[in-house]
């Protein structure tokens, strides 16, 4: 088996572009990459910002319709940011990423010229993307290192209380056993 034959995953948006020589690849390999990121959980918006950040060479010339794969990534990825409320990726502002003409997804036209997102409606593309990330809910990820290092901290705060409040009972007592020996 050669290594065209082997089974490649693409985990980035440059990977998409990386080995596609048809649209029908392309598509594959986007679907490909929108299930990674469905199945490995990516929830983090650092982690969709990298994997969105390096730009995919690009793909008009290669193939028949390779300026709308080009185009199509360059929709995506800025329409993730938007929805991920993560920064633009730079290369989507690429003039040479947009169809030259226009390219529906389906033939209802009237529809997807409506609703198309703005992203994909200014680079000639008319289709509904997959929205295939969902931020996690609550506190993000933090190292085991991270955690030992707050738990020290906070056994270190407690301590000082803890003596603190001991020395104040001494002399508290100290007082009570002076007023008792004076009388007063």
């Amino acid at each position: 088996m050669n290594s065209r034959d082997s089974i490649r995953r693409p985990l980035t948006l440059r990977d998409v572009a990386a080995w596609p020589d048809s649209l029908h690849e392309f598509g594959l390999n986007l679907r490909d990459w929108q299930h990674s990121i469905q199945r490995e959980g990516v929830h983090s918006r650092p982690e969709l910002s990298r994997r969105i950040a390096a730009a995919p060479r690009l793909l008009a010339g290669r193939f028949r319709q390779g300026d709308v794969a080009d185009a199509y990534l360059a929709a995506y990825a800025e329409w993730l940011a938007d929805l991920a409320s993560v920064p633009r990726p730079r290369w989507c502002a690429d003039t040479r990423r947009v169809a030259r003409e226009p390219w529906f997804s389906s033939s209802v036209r009237g529809l997807l010229l409506v609703n198309s997102p703005a992203s994909f409606r200014q680079r000639n593309l008319f289709t509904k993307p997959e929205p295939v990330f969902t931020p996690r809910v609550g506190r993000p990820r933090v190292s085991q290192a991270r955690k030992r290092e707050k738990a020290r901290l906070r056994q270190k705060a407690y301590r000082v209380r803890i003596r603190a409040l001991v020395e104040q009972a001494r002399r508290s007592a100290g007082r009570q056993a002076a007023d008792v020996r004076t009388g007063g």
